[in-house]
């Protein structure tokens, strides 16, 4: 029990010298930056999209999101360091609106190595994939009320982070 214990310790003070691994992911990207024909953040095209919501109900990491009122009159966003680009999303949609590969995108000309990058504050970088009708007026208040949600969500993750802090 004692020499696990130690084993355990050892790997502890090695990883806390080290540091977090991801830091650096960044920088990397920039140096080499991945292929055009890597997957990517899923991308929806307005006119296809029915907002059926197939593409929340199949996602396995549940990133994406929708609120709507009815078929022309809704938006669906997506957390984006959640995403796992496994392109279930894509697979599934039943009228092709959703792409995920790194190729050609017809709502973005520019595809840059920042492009593909995520932030690695998981409960700030949300994105609006689609708006339609009425909502479309709604997203910048959407954004706000995700950021305040995200903050929030920091905020309590910090407190917690101070309070066990012995």
């Amino acid at each position: 029990m004692a020499k696990k214990t130690l084993v355990m310790m050892n790997e502890v003070l090695k990883n806390h010298v080290k540091g977090p691994v991801t830091l650096d992911v960044h920088s990397r990207l920039k140096k080499h930056p991945p292929p055009k024909d890597i997957r990517a953040l899923p991308k929806i095209v307005e006119e296809l999209c029915i907002l059926c919501g197939t593409c929340v109900k199949v996602c396995p990491t549940h990133c994406l999101a929708i609120d709507r009122e009815n078929k022309d009159n809704g938006m669906i966003w997506i957390l984006k360091p959640q995403c796992m680009m496994c392109g279930h999303c894509q697979t599934y949609c039943p009228k092709d609106a959703i792409f995920i590969d790194g190729g050609e995108d017809p709502t973005k000309e520019d595809r840059t190595a920042e492009s593909l990058t995520f932030s690695l504050d998981m409960h700030h970088d949300y994105e609006i994939l689609v708006a339609k009708g009425t909502y479309k007026e709604k997203v910048e208040t959407k954004m706000k009320e995700l950021l305040e949600e995200g903050e929030k969500r920091a905020k309590a993750r910090a407190e917690f982070r101070e309070a066990i802090k012995v």
